[in-house]
């Protein structure tokens, strides 16, 4: 009976002495705080661009291949920085890969017309070159643009566009965005995103297996690829092409080992309230263990106290 009046006695001094009551191992076992009741949580990488590139210089098709790898036919030519099909040249691509970026572009087609966008393109065995697609399309004067997953702007034969589509006539300039960041992959169209995906989601494999790319091993899971401009016999203008690199990309998900911070930041005062609590740091470059402990503030040091560690 006197150990227990003893415990109560020394919890209540230290409630005292700290402004609050601390929590009991049970309450903070396997959570993480800067002071009870002041939750962490994960935080996501920063996403830094790189430089915005025009991939289309003035007057030449430097930079472009044919999908073997030789130079593009006479039927493409680049005039005042307007990359334009008329005739037969067959498919173009990047001379190089890329792997997270965002591509705008702009284009104009003849009526009727059918072009498009491909990224993450690729060889697959068997199969031949392959990749995502930004349909580029006449809607309203091909029957292809009343299919719903294969009008102007889908993610081709794969996922429809949503309700915030509008496309011009196609005589008038309508404005593209492919945004390729980790797994997500998002289409815009004159201002408004409509799609937008997860590869590797269940929406997706649904919907791939639903395509004709459904046969396909890995089809758009492979994180590097070329970016390609699509001959469908059809003349058409792009009046844009420009690339930004997304350099640390942001997958949306919360990872295992991922740094974390404080909402409310911690506020160091006298040891009359309830210290700081050690940051959890996971695999930091400058700690040999897996999961170290650091406090904030490099003139302060991790103490135990209380079946806890805490900044003082």
């Amino acid at each position: 009976m006197r150990a227990i009046h003893l415990s109560v006695i020394v919890s209540a001094v230290l409630a005292v002495f700290f402004g609050t009551a601390l929590e009991s191992e049970a309450a903070i076992r396997g959570k993480r705080y800067c002071r009870p009741a002041k939750r962490m949580v994960s935080v996501k990488p920063k996403t830094v661009l790189g430089p915005k590139v025009s991939l289309l210089q003035s007057d030449s098709l430097d930079g472009w291949l044919t999908t073997g790898g030789k130079t593009p036919g006479s039927a493409w030519e680049v005039v005042e920085g307007v990359l334009h099909l008329n005739g037969r040249g067959g498919d173009i691509r990047t001379e190089r890969e890329y792997k997270n970026f965002i591509l705008d572009f702009a284009w104009t087609i003849a009526k009727g017309g059918n072009s498009g966008i491909k990224y993450r393109f690729k060889q697959f065995d068997g199969k031949g070159w392959l990749g995502c697609e930004y349909q580029v399309l006449d809607d309203y004067n091909t029957g292809e643009g009343k299919a719903a997953k294969r009008s102007a702007s889908t993610l081709y034969d794969i996922l429809p566009t949503n309700e915030r589509k509008h496309l011009n006539p196609h005589t008038e300039l309508n404005r593209g965005r492919i945004v390729v960041n980790g797994d997500r992959l998002e289409h815009w169209l004159n201002g408004e995103k409509v799609v937008e995906v997860t590869v590797g989601s269940d929406r997706w494999k649904e919907a791939l297996a639903k395509s004709k790319f459904s046969g396909t091993e890995d089809f758009g899971s492979n994180p590097t690829g070329f970016i390609m401009v699509q001959d469908h016999q059809c003349e058409v203008w792009f009046h844009e092409i420009s690339i930004q690199e997304i350099l640390s990309p942001d997958s949306g998900r919360e990872t295992k080992g991922a740094a974390f911070r404080c909402i409310n930041p911690c506020v160091e005062k006298k040891i009359t309230r309830v210290p700081e609590k050690c940051r959890v740091v996971t695999c930091h470059p400058t700690y040999c263990n897996k999961k170290s402990y650091r406090c904030a503030s490099p003139t302060r040091r991790c103490v135990d106290y209380h079946k806890a560690r805490y900044c003082r």
